[in-house]
């Protein structure tokens, strides 16, 4: 595991890594009037990456990499606070959990305000009529993707439970439960990709692994944080636990995961299978899930171990470009890397 460690500190860095030329083509841009991406360092690749090292740090705290870690994770959220924390997307708050982390490790105020200007903003956010988060408010669709459970709830119940924000709490909770109404197929249990509340029409494929791992680390999170006496916290558990039902029927004799949970004769995906673990493994730490369901859990961690080359893991899917674009494209990228490393930590508490 150490070796993964050393290349998830290195991947949130430098991550992405930008070709020659790169710099000086964004300036032509800018100067001739034409759209430019923000340079968004805080992005959710490296927040999977610095949730695993966060983890890894937690359960190894006597270790000679945990002050490396820690020196790693405070130049990364230095960068950004040095930048006046600049917030760009939604999934820039997956990067708030292991801020939370930082400040608790250090209690360097700074880190507490850093996570304070990321709440702000998703406070701040544009919701649709039953306040939800649309993914990307200036391209005026209204689209509910089930990444932005993953990447935001998480953030917002961990804050809210640290920091005695109900605000924050009530917020996650809302994302979870209108996702589950909405955006859901009835016939197999399984997440549509994302839903329009206006019109109420579902988009892109039914059971996307990715889309269904997301789901599922913003909900087990959530209810990881979340009072057990608060009446949503019944409805959110169940809710979860069917999902995990329906999701681990899809799972390959080999302990992986297909980049769409019913193409079993397609590809495995190993980000949607390091996702979707974490999130089991973390749900029987927290009892909110049963052993039954350790065993699977165990079949696809040893697969994911075997994986394992020079610290990365290969034959993940490429980045998403919207609903229904997967580009079947395959390689080691930080959305493996991370919730393997947060996967394998976690399973170790299990054994």
């Amino acid at each position: 595991m150490l070796e993964m460690v050393k290349a998830a500190e290195y991947d949130l860095l430098h991550y992405p890594e930008r070709k020659m030329g790169y710099g000086l083509k964004r300036t032509i841009k800018i100067l001739t009037g034409r759209k430019v991406e923000p340079p968004d360092k805080i992005n959710w690749p490296n927040g999977l990456l610095a949730m695993g090292l966060a983890d890894y740090y937690m359960a190894h705290k006597n270790s000679e990499e945990a002050r490396v870690i820690v020196d790693c994770l405070k130049q990364y959220y230095d960068r950004w606070i040095r930048r006046g924390c600049k917030m760009y997307y939604l999934d820039d708050a997956f990067s708030g959990l292991a801020l939370i982390d930082l400040y608790q490790i250090t209690g360097e105020e700074k880190y507490k305000k850093a996570a304070d200007v990321m709440v702000k903003y998703l406070f701040n956010h544009e919701t649709d009529d039953r306040g939800s988060l649309p993914y990307r408010p200036n391209q005026k669709n209204g689209y509910i993707f089930a990444d932005t459970i993953g990447m935001v709830c998480p953030f917002l119940c961990k804050y809210g439970s640290t920091y005695g924000d109900m605000n924050a709490v009530n917020l996650a909770v809302t994302q979870i439960q209108n996702f589950i109404e909405m955006g859901m197929d009835a016939k197999t249990g399984l997440p549509y990709h994302g839903y329009q509340e206006e019109s109420g029409v579902k988009y892109g494929i039914i059971g996307w692994g990715r889309a269904a791992g997301w789901l599922m680390i913003g909900m087990s999170e959530t209810l990881a944080c979340l009072e057990n006496t608060r009446p949503s916290y019944e409805v959110i558990k169940q809710a979860y636990r069917r999902l995990v039902d329906k999701v681990e029927a899809y799972q390959l004799p080999n302990g992986l995961y297909s980049w769409q949970l019913g193409a079993k004769e397609g590809p495995a995906d190993t980000s949607a299978t390091a996702m979707i673990l974490y999130s089991v493994a973390k749900s029987l730490n927290t009892k909110t899930l049963i052993g039954i369901h350790r065993s699977r859990m165990v079949r696809g961690r040893d697969a994911l171990l075997g994986m394992v080359e020079e610290g990365r893991i290969g034959n993940c899917l490429a980045e998403c470009q919207g609903f229904s674009m997967y580009p079947q494209i395959y390689g080691s990228y930080p959305w493996s890397l991370g919730p393997a490393l947060s996967l394998f930590v976690a399973a170790e508490e299990i054994n």
